[in-house]
């Protein structure tokens, strides 16, 4: 009886949540005057002006890069003619000839800051070494930084040790010297912590923990080749999308397991647009993303307003409403079957995990609980196919469940 309860609530639940598509429009306002933080199942999560902070620290348990504010016209250098111990004669003399870091387009994980590590080195951050035996990484390199006022500053980070980042910055001739320590256990549960040099401030910007958000709609420097600053959408940390182009039925098309999942933060990015006179639309790509609750959505934007008022307008269809979600908030296992609703022809079960499992399962029930089929799966990482045989099924509803080592995710498969 509990079984046929907890499936029946099951069915209800699945019922609800019927894939619809929603038109939903982001606005950053004239000249992309802010950021938003988006959930697909949630919609806006806030906002922060995107020219309050000057750099960010990755606040992450293992975190060590460290971004600027490029958008806004922050500029940063390594000092190429000493290490820390030129601070007191650092000067600017054929800065025109240094090469500028910018933060990677591609990865949150790597920012300005960590730009030029040896990689050969598996302790160097680009900023610091990390020593293994104090978990201390010590700060090896001088920074120059303009802001966006056109200001200059020297900066070193010093350290990243009692659990947060201690640095200093001064005016190029020494003055107004400042000391500051970022501590990661403030932002406990998002991406970055925030500071301007501009104010001496610590900002805590992002408006919710990064579990709670799939997107970022923003500004941001990419690479075609030469830095340039483009207006587009990125992935969180965790997010995979998949790209579908030259799609003759973009409206209708949502085969999500033809295609690839991968983790870039940029494949959304800013080419679903082009600007010839007035914005154009590329009219034949789909993304489906893979968001934060493990769950399958299909993206297609719709409408772009530019920098006069800054609007994405877009469209979003909840594809796939299962998942396993750890306590890190990554998901680690989805299913999906298609095609749902079935005519009578077999039917394929598509299950992803990030890990591998001790066992995995499947099992069919109908509506009064009765396992119909139940068999083994690969437990592997990995994106597998099951095929599910329906042939003598009778019309109805039944539930696909599979149990990943003692935990369940369920769909519900409709025969007609």
């Amino acid at each position: 009886m509990k079984k046929l309860l907890l499936t029946s609530a099951c069915v209800l639940a699945l019922i609800a949540s019927n894939a619809q598509v929603v038109i939903d429009t982001v606005s950053l306002g004239a000249g992309y005057a802010n950021q938003k933080w988006y959930s697909l199942q949630n919609d806006e999560q806030g906002s922060a002006p995107k020219n309050n902070w000057d750099i960010a620290f990755d606040v992450g348990g293992f975190g060590t890069s460290i971004h600027i504010n490029s958008v806004i016209g922050t500029m940063l250098w390594t000092y190429p003619s000493a290490d820390t111990s030129g601070w007191a004669s650092l000067d600017t003399t054929g800065i025109s000839t240094w090469t500028p870091k910018y933060n990677s387009d591609t990865t949150w994980t790597i920012g300005a800051f960590d730009k030029g590590a040896v990689l050969s080195n598996p302790n160097d951050v680009g900023w610091g070494i990390y020593n293994s035996i104090t978990h201390i990484v010590t700060g090896d390199s001088l920074f120059v930084i303009k802001l966006s006022s056109g200001a200059y500053k020297k900066l070193r980070i010093i350290d990243l040790s009692g659990g947060g980042y201690n640095f200093k910055y001064a005016d190029l001739n020494g003055s107004n010297l400042q000391t500051q320590f970022l501590p990661k256990s403030t932002y406990t549960g998002k991406n970055f912590g925030y500071f301007s040099l501009q104010t001496n401030t610590t900002l805590n910007r992002e408006p919710v923990a990064s579990t709670n958000w799939d997107l970022l709609f923003t500004q941001y420097t990419a690479f075609i080749p030469t830095p340039y600053t483009v207006a587009g959408v990125l992935s969180n940390k965790g997010v995979k999308v998949a790209q579908a182009d030259n799609v003759s039925s973009p409206s209708t098309y949502n085969n999500w397991s033809a295609h690839s999942f991968i983790t870039p933060i940029n494949e959304i990015g800013y080419d679903w647009k082009a600007f010839a006179g007035t914005w154009q639309l590329v009219q034949d790509t789909v993304y489906f993303v893979q968001s934060k609750a493990g769950d399958i959505w299909k993206l297609r934007f719709t409408g772009f307003g530019g920098s006069g008022n800054g609007n994405y307008v877009f469209s979003k269809e909840k594809l796939s409403s299962v998942g396993i979600t750890e306590i890190d908030g990554n998901p680690s296992a989805s299913i999906t079957v298609y095609p749902n609703p079935s005519n009578g022809e077999n039917v394929t079960l598509v299950y992803n995990f990030e890990k591998d499992f001790s066992k995995a399962e499947y099992s069919l029930y109908d509506l009064s609980g009765r396992i119909i089929q139940s068999e083994n799966l690969n437990s592997h990482s990995g994106l597998f196919s099951h095929t599910i045989n329906t042939a003598g099924l009778n019309a109805g509803l039944y539930i696909v469940s599979v149990n990943i080592d003692q935990r369940i995710i369920q769909q519900k498969l409709i025969i007609k």
